[in-house]
């Protein structure tokens, strides 16, 4: 289905509405008889279904039914006011649409857990699905994934008089596209395309974008990252070695959560190693999943 503002930013552009909320997502099936899984990628703050682009169609040529969502209040999915942004209501929110895709599925497909991937806040959705419903997840892939909480400025965001200001100050200081240039040249370590810049900025333009950061700053809050102490499920951690954004000690505290995770730090990338430095990221999550190969 369309969503309700017709927009179809891509080709593969879908929407589905779970619990009142206009989801938008993008699927992509992998040519040949043999599907070798199931992947779902999620995006980090400010990010979209845009920040796979390059990496989701080249993982699914490699066998694997992928799927790319934007979460509530980013990319082209619903900016309903007063949306819950913790990340257990995320994980909520998307299994339930992994639920209704998964009944669209033939039954040898359908059935198959899910790959469960996360950028940065991404990380954090991920990580709350996999704690909610262990049984749907085959793994975690963690790409310089913001697991563990800091302060934030939720009381301020709820004094009506700052609310409306900082509204203002998004709208016209921040979500315009030399500030956008700026945010992308210091998570990808490098100088963004003006393709790149066109991409994340088009979505933000989008009416209550505003108000859906000012929701996400008063509610967003991840679960106790300890949780994943009592997962078997296997984790792949990504990282850049140049992040400065969620830098390597995270990745650190997480060994300490789950000792004997598998690693790979990209050596050159940033916050962003998917879209950077696509060819090592997609043969590194690729090998991972799959290290007999075809």
């Amino acid at each position: 289905p369309a969503a309700a503002t017709g927009i179809m930013p891509f080709a593969n552009s879908a929407y589905e509405t779970v619990n009142g909320i206009s989801i938008h997502y993008r699927v992509y099936i992998p040519e040949g008889p043999v599907i070798k899984g199931k992947l779902l990628f999620i995006h980090g703050l400010a990010g979209s279904t845009f920040s796979f682009e390059e990496a989701a169609p080249r993982i699914a040529g490699q066998g694997y039914y992928a799927v790319s969502v934007d979460l509530p209040g980013f990319g082209y999915s619903g900016r309903n006011a007063g949306y819950d942004h913790s990340q257990a209501n995320r994980a909520k929110d998307i299994w339930k649409l992994l639920e209704t895709l998964d009944g669209r599925l033939p039954d040898s497909l359908a059935g198959l857990p899910w790959n469960l991937a996360g950028h940065s806040m991404g990380g954090g959705t991920v990580a709350a699905m996999a704690i909610r419903n262990e049984n749907r997840t085959e793994s975690l892939i963690f790409i310089d994934a913001a697991l563990f909480d800091t302060p934030r400025g939720g009381i301020l965001a709820d004094i009506p008089p700052l609310n409306r200001w900082m509204k203002v100050a998004l709208e016209h200081f921040v979500i315009n596209e030399s500030a956008i240039k700026r945010f992308l040249a210091s998570a990808y370590g490098t100088e963004p395309t003006p393709g790149q810049v066109e991409g994340y900025l088009s979505p933000l333009r989008l009416p209550g974008t505003a108000g859906a950061f000012l929701d996400n700053i008063r509610t967003s809050g991840n679960e106790d990252a300890g949780r994943l102490r009592d997962l078997i499920v296997p984790i792949l951690a990504v990282w850049g070695a140049r992040d400065t954004w969620v830098p390597l000690d995270t990745l650190e505290k997480l060994k300490a959560v789950r000792p004997g995770i598998s690693v790979s730090i990209i050596d050159g990338a940033a916050h962003c190693p998917m879209e950077t430095h696509t060819d090592i990221f997609v043969e590194t999550v690729v090998r991972w999943l799959d290290p007999a190969g075809v």
